[in-house]
């Protein structure tokens, strides 16, 4: 069976899929395909010639970028049924700005960026989806800036654990999505300073941890860390 038709339903449900005309979505499908990487293979380097796009199906991806002395530091973190490396379609240069390797064994969808551009111009709708989610994406990056540079590092820890809610429970549990390490980075944290944090919050009775589960036992208190209201009813805290 075709890929095309493998995943089509799959590929269907994402935003960048979903607008496009069957005719156009097989089209695109016609010239992608999947690729397995193993835990800690290197998908592509920075400056390496971007002429793909990719979509996680099955386990995870970093993007990182790597300091002189060889520290790694962690940009994003990419699950299941998300995509990455889109945008660079319309940098300058087309190379990829930062590194991407696999965290667990994993599956990704890749796309041709040319034909993608091909679709883009022939169809407005799709432009206005894309641009739309770039927006948010870009706000998303913003309020990640303003965490990194006015507050410290408890505040954004904890704006990290309210932003994993995905129940509507009044004590939520949370399971981490990459090790510790891997998210201390990503906060620009020591993972020292993480542990610390996370025993302070425990200890004062705000959460319960269960190997890499975390429970919210007063989600509302956590929110007063940050200073933003609890609603729990909203599966998204951000």
């Amino acid at each position: 069976m075709s890929i095309s038709k493998l995943f089509q339903q799959e590929l269907r449900q994402h935003y960048l899929f979903r607008r496009l005309s069957d005719e156009a979505f097989v089209s695109i499908l016609a010239h992608s395909n999947l690729t397995s990487l193993k835990r800690n293979e290197l998908l592509f380097e920075k400056n390496d010639v971007a002429n793909r796009f990719f979509m996680v199906r099955h386990g995870q991806m970093m993007l990182y970028q790597t300091s002189p002395d060889g520290n790694e530091k962690v940009v994003d973190i990419i699950g299941p049924g998300q995509t990455f490396a889109e945008a660079v379609m319309f940098m300058e240069g087309n190379r990829f700005p930062v590194n991407a390797k696999a965290t667990s064994s994993t599956e990704l969808f890749y796309f041709d960026n040319k034909l993608f551009i091909a679709q883009l111009q022939q169809s407005n709708e799709l432009c206005f989806a894309l641009m739309a989610d770039m927006s948010t994406r870009l706000k998303g990056l913003m309020s990640e800036i303003s965490e990194l540079t006015i507050y410290n590092a408890k505040h954004r820890l904890v704006s990290y654990l309210l932003g994993q809610i995905n129940d509507n429970k009044l004590q939520p549990t949370i399971k981490l999505s990459a090790t510790k390490s891997m998210i201390a980075s990503k906060l620009s944290i020591t993972p020292e300073t993480f542990s610390r944090i996370i025993s302070k919050l425990k200890k004062d009775g705000l959460i319960s941890i269960d190997d890499e589960c975390i429970t919210l036992i007063q989600a509302d208190k956590l929110h007063e860390i940050i200073g933003k209201n609890f609603n729990h009813t909203k599966a998204s805290c951000l």
